[in-house]
């Protein structure tokens, strides 16, 4: 199981050691399972959200092959904006293959 925090938690114990915070979540969820617990571990992925969000799907460089970037710094931070920035990816790619190739 994979419990995430919520932003305003995560800012409140970012600089706590992470097994520590992993502790105080595993308390807070025990009460919701239905099952023991074996084993928590913690892990921090400090810069897990976008500072900024540009408001197209995926951004191309166009250059002999062309370069795609996408994900949740794209449309939107969160995990379904990542799946539609990939979705956006495809359909970019797709059109370059139906026309025949990269563009010029």
């Amino acid at each position: 199981m994979t419990i995430h925090a919520s932003r305003q938690f995560s800012e409140e114990h970012l600089d706590e050691d992470p097994q520590e915070v992993a502790h105080i979540l595993e308390e807070a969820a025990r009460p919701l399972l239905q099952s023991n617990i074996v084993e928590c571990r913690g892990h921090r992925w400090r810069y897990s959200v976008p500072s900024s969000i540009l408001p197209v799907g995926c951004f191309e460089v166009s250059a002999r092959a062309p370069l795609f970037f996408a994900g949740d710094a794209f449309a939107s931070n969160r995990v379904e904006g990542a799946a539609l920035s990939g979705l956006a990816v495809a359909r970019a790619v797709a059109q370059i293959v139906d026309k025949g190739g990269p563009r010029k």
